[in-house]
């Protein structure tokens, strides 16, 4: 029973209230007999919803439970995240709606509870599930009570962000398309946990999106229960709950009037017409053959660059808007190499401005290294060796350039195994790396690898220098990965061959350090490399982009790598540079397979406005490269090769999720309580730069654009969606229809 808002008073009205403020203090002794059946209505809203299941990884920690005997045991295991924003929030919303509702078990790092899954993390373990109590009757399922909720949770499944429901003897799964319920069979969830089937609890999870605030329920507000005509951001909501565009239905947007001149889409926009244009193979498949770490040539001194090919002609001299640079003297790398691995760093002169690298004799319109003065900026990258053997160094103002190797790329030597972007050291919650200090990070590699391959972040603490990383056999190399301000945080992509599953850092300042790890080098790795002449998949600034706008907050984009023509269609595993653009606010990108959920890593980090880019090596989810940024931004990829399996290598375990089946069929028992903060979720990734100062700067594929207008919200004005609450949107409606029929008297 819905009691009647205060503001109700006096207004003679057909409407009912759905005030998302109230709550609903029913309470009843009546349980209906049998499992949960929704009702027709009910099921009428439930069939078109589709989200899709996104499960937990695969254990790779150490339990102390048993599978698939006792599950219930805690973990210690990477995966487990704590809470997620999200998750906090919805359970706060429904304990506020429905009072009855009681907290469960929430966050708990333990094995999946259904035995056919007890191999991987239970969703509780990565922040996405809660448990909402419901007061039972006569030792049965109140469905008086639970029915309501859980009826609501999947009539807005897609709104909310709801992958699965456990309620009373049956679970509805999000990702079956008209077909969603299935029963908890006394087969599946075995011995004591199908005693209650649920009776007691509603287990409910959330998808990726909806855990990190990224679906419409979090941008836009609570969906009503039986709702008037009111206007929701950009879409009308019908009485009988469904959404349709504002301008379809004429509806004026209640909480923001007037209308106002047109303001930036809320997210970038997939472009269906769009189609990435084909990558040009060069050479065959290459295998990493690591090399002594060397310095290729510095401009600033000409004894150190004289074997820097000048286009004019000069035996010295930085590279300018009309000279460019082909090196082709690689010291040590074996007489097959046809790729090498650099570390490329801009010292700018007086402008900004970005370098393009790409095999001789050839040309690109991507970017490797964007740079503004008076910072040195560095960036990774796998290059082709092109005419002569050579790799060109082109720039669009005047910069010096200094280029070390570090390995190369030839028919034989090491595979890449790949890994979902792990996390092994975050200095920021301790001690940071001290100044000329050797700093040893522990990989948790495999027995057998020979090399790593990660995304380092360096936060720096007041004082500009460089980082070095290196195998710990051995001193600190002639050479740096990362070169840093006193402020802004940097990130670079860095493979160098491990020595006992370790991999040494050395810095000239103290700074704090991020590694994330994206694969491993074995010699019998099953993914050898396809280079290509570089080539831009993604500018959303531009028109013909496979997505155009800036990203919103927290949106992922999906680039089709392995549907790229010219490219195998098994790949497996990218190396892109990725560079962001005309960012809102400091923030950082995150690239991984499509598939899983949004890993705690970062692959890029960036200052609010700058110019911004970092190589990324990242597997592929079904040949899909993901991209996620948690702050509005520009972004651009220049794709330089794809890994792809060679035939009889070690082949890589995939980490095949569990099977679609409930997660929890039996009691989750109760954490520590519900939430009453948001100290559980996870640290946020290394995304509070402060500018290093020097304008913005558009790479090659901009020269000459301007960009167009921003698009029409097309309903009210809002620069970004804003949470409303539902209670003022349907006090702002009642009182609009009001007028309405005083008019009319």
């Amino acid at each position: 029973m819905n009691r009647r808002a205060p503001w109700l008073a006096g207004l003679s009205l057909t409407l009912t209230a759905c005030a998302a403020n109230e709550t609903d203090l029913a309470s009843s002794a009546i349980a209906v007999a049998g499992d949960w059946v929704p009702p027709a209505t009910t099921l009428a809203r439930s069939n078109p919803q589709y989200v899709p299941v996104v499960d937990p990884p695969r254990i790779t920690g150490s339990c102390m439970s048993t599978c698939p005997g006792n599950v219930w045991g805690a973990c210690t295991d990477r995966g487990c995240s704590g809470l997620l924003p999200g998750t906090i929030e919805l359970q706060r919303y429904i304990q506020g709606r429905w009072g009855y509702v009681g907290a469960g078990g929430n966050y708990s790092c333990r094995r999946n509870s259904n035995p056919a899954s007890c191999d991987f993390l239970s969703v509780h373990s990565v922040g996405r599930a809660i448990d909402l109590m419901i007061p039972v009757a006569g030792g049965d399922a109140d469905n008086t009570l639970g029915d309501a909720v859980a009826n609501w949770l999947i009539e807005n499944a897609e709104y909310i962000g709801i992958q699965r429901v456990i309620w009373d003897g049956k679970y509805w799964n999000g990702s079956r398309v008209n077909n969603h319920f299935s029963d908890i069979s006394d087969a599946l969830c075995g011995g004591r946990y199908c005693t209650d089937h649920h009776v007691n609890h509603i287990h409910a999870e959330l998808s990726v999106d909806g855990a990190n605030r990224r679906t419409r329920f979090f941008t836009a507000g609570p969906p009503p229960m039986t709702c008037p005509v009111v206007c929701y951001g950009t879409a009308a909501v019908r009485a009988d709950c469904s959404f349709v565009d504002c301008a379809a239905m004429g509806q004026v947007c209640v909480p923001d009037p007037p209308r106002c001149a047109a303001s930036e889409a809320p997210a970038a926009v997939r472009n269906p017409g769009a189609s990435i244009p084909a990558a040009t193979r060069i050479g065959g498949l290459v295998r990493y053959r690591p090399v002594a770490p060397a310095r290729l040539f510095d401009t600033r001194t000409p004894a150190s660059s004289a074997q820097l090919q000048r286009s004019d002609g000069a035996m010295s001299g930085p590279l300018t808007g009309t000279r460019t640079g082909t090196f082709a003297a690689f010291p040590g790398v074996p007489a097959d190499a046809t790729g090498v691995w650099l570390n490329v760093t801009a010292v700018p002169q007086t402008a900004p401005g970005f370098i393009s690298i790409y095999p001789a004799g050839s040309m690109t319109d991507s970017s490797s290294v964007n740079f503004a003065p008076p910072l040195a900026r560095a960036n990774a990258s796998a290059m082709a060796r092109g005419a002569g053997g050579g790799v060109t160094f082109r720039s669009n103002t005047d910069v010096d350039v200094i280029t070390d190797m570090t390995g190369a790329f030839a028919p034989s030597g090491l595979g890449l195994r790949t890994t979902s972007p792990t996390r092994v050291v975050d200095t920021r919650g301790g001690a940071p790396v001290g100044a000329n200090t050797r700093f040893t990070v522990t990989l948790n590699a495999p027995a057998d690898a020979r090399g790593v391959v990660a995304n380092v972040a360096v936060i720096p603490r007041g004082a500009p220098g460089f980082v070095q990383a290196f195998a710990c056999d051995a001193g600190p190399p002639p050479t740096s990965n990362i070169n840093h301000g006193p402020t802004a945080v940097v990130n670079n992509a860095v493979i160098s061959t491990i020595t006992g599953g370790q991999l040494c850092f050395q810095s000239l300042a103290e700074v704090d350090l991020i590694v994330d790890v994206n694969g491993y080098l074995v010699d019998n790795g099953e993914l050898s490399l396809q280079l290509i002449n570089p080539l831009r998949v993604m500018d959303t600034r531009n028109a013909g982009s496979i997505y155009t706008g800036r990203l919103g907050d927290g949106q992922i984009v999906e680039i089709p790598i392995a549907a790229i023509p010219g490219l195998p269609a098994d790949a497996r595993a990218a190396l892109v540079n990725v560079t962001s653009t005309n960012s809102s606010a400091n923030g950082f990108v995150t690239a991984f397979p499509c598939g899983i959920g949004t890993p705690n890593a970062s692959s890029l980090n960036f200052a609010a406005a700058q110019v911004n880019g970092s190589a990324v090596v990242s597997a592929l989810g079904t040949g899909r490269l993901c991209l996620f940024s948690n702050v509005r931004t520009h972004l651009i990829a220049d794709l330089l090769g794809v890994w792809v399996p060679t035939p009889g290598s070690s082949p890589t375990d995939p980490m095949q999720p569990p099977p679609n089946e409930p997660e929890d069929p039996g009691m989750n028992p109760p954490d520590a309580g519900a939430p009453t903060s948001d100290a559980s979720a996870p640290m946020p990734d290394a995304s509070a730069p402060t500018s290093d100062g020097g304008p913005s700067r558009r790479d090659a594929a901009a020269d000459g654009q301007i960009e167009g207008p921003p698009a029409s919200l097309g309903c009210g004005c809002r620069t970004q969606p804003t949470r409303t609450k539902h209670g003022a949107l349907a006090l702002a409606a009642l009182a609009l229809a009001a007028t309405r029929r005083k008019r009319q008297r």
